[in-house]
C-alpha cells in the first residue's frame, strides 16, 4: 500500500491524495490550492513553510496506520472505506477539517484543549474572526498567522507532553534548542541532587549518549573512526565537570558552559531520572507561562471556571 499527494493541474483546488494498494487505487482531493511553485513533485509535498506541512504528514501517517488496522480487522474495500472517512474529514471545511481530526486524534491521549477550543482563544484574545488569520497546527501546539504577526498558542498540556517525549526518547538536540536552559536550572537548584547521587547516574547517561552517537552513525554513515576523538573530548569535559561539582551551586549551568550540546542535555536528563519527573513537568509549565511577561493567558471561561483549559499566547519568533 502507498499513499501519495499530487497535483491535480484540472483543478483549482489541486492538492490530491492517491492511495494504491496492488491493482486498487482510490484519488479523492483534499479541498486545498497548491501554488506549483511551492510544491515538491519529487517528494510530493509542499514546502516546510507550508501551514498545512504537519497536517499532510500526520495525515499520511493516520491513513497508513488505518489501513493496517482495518485490514486486521479483515475488512474488505479498505481503500473506499478510507476514501469516505476523508470526506467526512473535509466535510465544509476542506483540508481544515483534516487539520482538526489530525490535532485532536494525536493529541486526545495527552489531554489538550481541542482544536477548535484554540481557535476560540486566539479570537478572543486578538478580536479577529475566521477568515482573517489562519491557523497552523504544530505538534501540541498552534500558529496564528494575520497579516501582521505569527502568533503562538500552547498550554500546560501540550507543554508537558511535548516535555515528557524529548526527555523520554533522549532526544539531546531537541532538549539543547528547544527547552530553556534557566528553567532547567531552577528546577534543580530548588532541591539539588547530592553528588554521589548524581554522578553515577550521569555517567550511566553519558554511556548511553555515546552508545546512540556511534549506532546512528554506524548506521548512516558506515565508519565510526571520527567519533573516537570526540568521545575522547567529552569524557575530559566530563572529567572537569565532575571535578567542579561540589563547588557549583547550579550544575546544570555549568554543563551548559562547559559542553551545552552534549553535556548539557545530559545533565538535564539525569536531573529527571532522579527527581520525580511529573513534578518537574509542572514546574517547567510554572516558569516558562506564569513567571514571565512574554506569555498573556487567555482562558474561554470564568475566573472561577477551574475546568476551563487556560491558554497562553505570544508573538512567534522565527
Amino acid at each position: 500500500m502507498k499513499i501519495a499527494y499530487y497535483l491535480n493541474e484540472g483543478r483549482k483546488k489541486n492538492l490530491y491524495c492517491r492511495i494504491n494498494d496492488g491493482a486498487e487505487r482510490v484519488t479523492f482531493s483534499l479541498e486545498h490550492t497548491i501554488d506549483p511553485k511551492e510544491w515538491n513533485a519529487k517528494k510530493e509535498e509542499v514546502k516546510h513553510e507550508d501551514v498545512y506541512y504537519f497536517t499532510l504528514l500526520n495525515f499520511k501517517k493516520y491513513l497508513t496506520n488505518r489501513y493496517h488496522e482495518l485490514k486486521s480487522e479483515g475488512k474488505e474495500n479498505i481503500l473506499t472505506i478510507l476514501k469516505n472517512e476523508a470526506a467526512t474529514y473535509l466535510d465544509d471545511s476542506g483540508i481544515e477539517g483534516i487539520a482538526r481530526k489530525m490535532f485532536d486524534f494525536e493529541n486526545e491521549k495527552n489531554g489538550l484543549p481541542k482544536y477548535n477550543d484554540f481557535l476560540l482563544a486566539f479570537e478572543k484574545y486578538s478580536n479577529l474572526k475566521k477568515g482573517n488569520y489562519t491557523a497552523e497546527a504544530v505538534g501540541g501546539l498552534m500558529h496564528f498567522h494575520t497579516d501582521k504577526e505569527v502568533y503562538e498558542i500552547d498550554t500546560y498540556e501540550g507543554k508537558t507532553a511535548f516535555l515528557k517525549s524529548i526527555i523520554e526518547q533522549r532526544s539531546y538536540e531537541e532538549i539543547y534548542t528547544m527547552t530553556n536552559e534557566s528553567i532547567w536550572s531552577e528546577i534543580y537548584i530548588d532541591a539539588g541532587i547530592e553528588k554521589h547521587v548524581f554522578l553515577p547516574e550521569m555517567l550511566n547517561e553519558w554511556e548511553k549518549y555515546w552508545t546512540t552517537e556511534y549506532q546512528k552513525v554506524k548506521e548512516t554513515v558506515g565508519k565510526t573512526a571520527h567519533l573516537d576523538e570526540m568521545k575522547e573530548k567529552s569524557w575530559r569535559q566530563f572529567q572537569v565537570y565532575m571535578e567542579c561539582y561540589d563547588d557549583i551551586g547550579d550544575i546544570i549551568d555549568l554543563a551548559c558552559k562547559i559542553d551545552n550540546v552534549a553535556l548539557y542535555p545530559i545533565a538535564v536528563i539525569t536531573m529527571m531520572q532522579i527527581f520525580d519527573a511529573e513534578i518537574c513537568y509542572q514546574e517547567y509549565c510554572e516558569l516558562e507561562f506564569d513567571s514571565g511577561e512574554e506569555w498573556e493567558s487567555v482562558s474561554l471561561g470564568n475566573d472561577e471556571d477551574w475546568d476551563t483549559p487556560v491558554f497562553f499566547i505570544r508573538t512567534y519568533e522565527f
